[in-house]
């Protein structure tokens, strides 16, 4: 499953890296705000400064390299980190978006998309 999931963000990566990353640093700055942790506490948890916490949430970084560790600190796990459901409106806006962006993908991006729904 984690190898869909990384995969999965690579494709995003090359595609919308600026929307995940905003998506991601909104969903971190959220995780970490529920466990009622400062941005220097979380940082310190992960061994990065508090200047790279807040780049990461305001999505100005991506946290490839600590991302893992991020997910521990916050105790969730790296799925739970990519579920931006909360920042969609409805279902129906959800299928819309995806059926827009599917015809531009490539065939191998579209493969991890189907193992990826099987794997659900």
């Amino acid at each position: 499953m984690l190898f869909f999931i990384i995969k999965f963000v690579d494709m995003v990566y090359n595609y919308y890296m600026n929307d995940i990353k905003k998506l991601l640093g909104r969903r971190i700055k959220e995780l970490r705000v529920k466990q009622n942790l400062s941005q220097e506490q979380l940082a310190e948890l992960v061994n990065l400064d508090r200047r790279s916490i807040s780049n990461i949430e305001c999505g100005n970084t991506f946290p490839s390299s600590s991302l893992s560790n991020i997910a521990v600190a916050l105790k969730t796990d790296l799925k739970n980190l990519f579920d931006f459901e909360c920042c969609c409106k409805s279902k129906d806006e959800v299928i819309d978006y995806i059926n827009t962006k599917l015809p531009d993908l490539s065939i191998e991006q579209l493969k991890i998309i189907y193992r990826l729904i099987e794997v659900m």
